[in-house]
């Protein structure tokens, strides 16, 4: 029997009095809230991802329906900010989320990846669609036998870097930042930052999102969750001041907390498109008896 902690007292209160969702929340570019997505009462609409494709603008999400696995659907937002019923792309035996969809030009062509969580299977897989946005095909594992989350890959410097947690017997995921480099992409082989984890600190280590690049001076920003209190209590944003094979320095330039005027209690991605900021944000609101 698990030992009776304040931790799990006050979340057996929550269960019982309240009821909490995930929910999204579309910005424009500087964060001003334009509009917000909710999912039907007993679904979670999660970790988003919005991608700019011919015109249109479509937000990759997680949903998980009760306490079912999660899945990953694609929702298009119109122009008036009102959007399209969830369409799943990508469901497996085990949970599924943080779809990080990102596009290369290879061989003159233009490829869509994603990068889904897949940390039940101990592996990173990468996927590519044949048919963007709506049909995936397994492309290849980049990692295995890792229990990784919220993993991110970039181009930087000349190589390609891969930003992930990884869970240890002594060390949660949500208290790991763990940087691997590679001279190609899609790769087998990554090679692990000798500063791993390069950050393991509650409130500053789980990735919130893809690494951006500041309009304001150019400089690679990292999003992370602050798990202190609750996870993906709050979302930071992070300055990368130094990456290379052998140094990684960075500093924390912003904190974003949940809308309280919203019931939000966590916020814990931000993406962007070249229109608009997506957030996601937990409410917890009383429940009727």
């Amino acid at each position: 029997m698990k030992p009776i902690t304040p931790l799990r007292i006050k979340r057996k209160i929550i269960r019982t009095f309240f009821r909490e969702q995930w929910s999204l929340l579309v910005c424009d570019p500087t964060g001003n809230i334009l509009t917000s997505i909710v999912p039907p009462k007993n679904c979670q609409w999660a970790d988003p991802f919005p991608v700019d494709y011919t015109g249109k603008t479509y937000i990759f999400v997680e949903q998980q329906i009760g306490h079912g696995n999660g899945t990953l659907g694609v929702i298009e937002l119109y122009p008036n900010l009102t959007h399209s019923d969830f369409i799943p792309i990508l469901e497996k035996e085990y949970h599924l989320s943080f779809p990080n969809v990102f596009c290369l030009e290879q061989n003159d062509k233009i490829i869509w990846y994603m990068i889904p969580e897949t940390h039940e299977n101990e592996t990173i897989d990468l996927y590519r669609s044949v048919d963007f946005p709506y049909q995936w095909i397994y492309e290849m594992t980049l990692m295995e036998n890792v229990k990784a989350v919220d993993t991110t890959v970039f181009f930087h410097n000349l190589k390609w870097w891969l930003f992930t947690s990884i869970g240890t017997e002594s060390i949660s995921v949500n208290k790991n930042f763990s940087v691997f480099y590679s001279d190609t992409f899609p790769s087998k082989n990554w090679i692990p930052h000798p500063q791993n984890p390069v950050c393991s600190d509650l409130k500053n280590s789980r990735m919130a999102g893809s690494v951006f690049i500041n309009k304001k001076n150019d400089r690679l920003n990292r999003p992370a969750q602050n798990c202190l209190k609750d996870y993906g209590k709050e979302t930071n944003i992070n300055e990368i001041v130094e990456l290379n094979p052998v140094s990684y320095k960075e500093k924390v330039i912003k904190t974003i907390a949940p809308e309280r005027d919203l019931h939000a209690v966590c916020t814990h991605t931000i993406n962007f498109s070249k229109n608009y900021m997506l957030r996601d944000i937990k409410t917890r609101k009383l429940l009727k008896f």
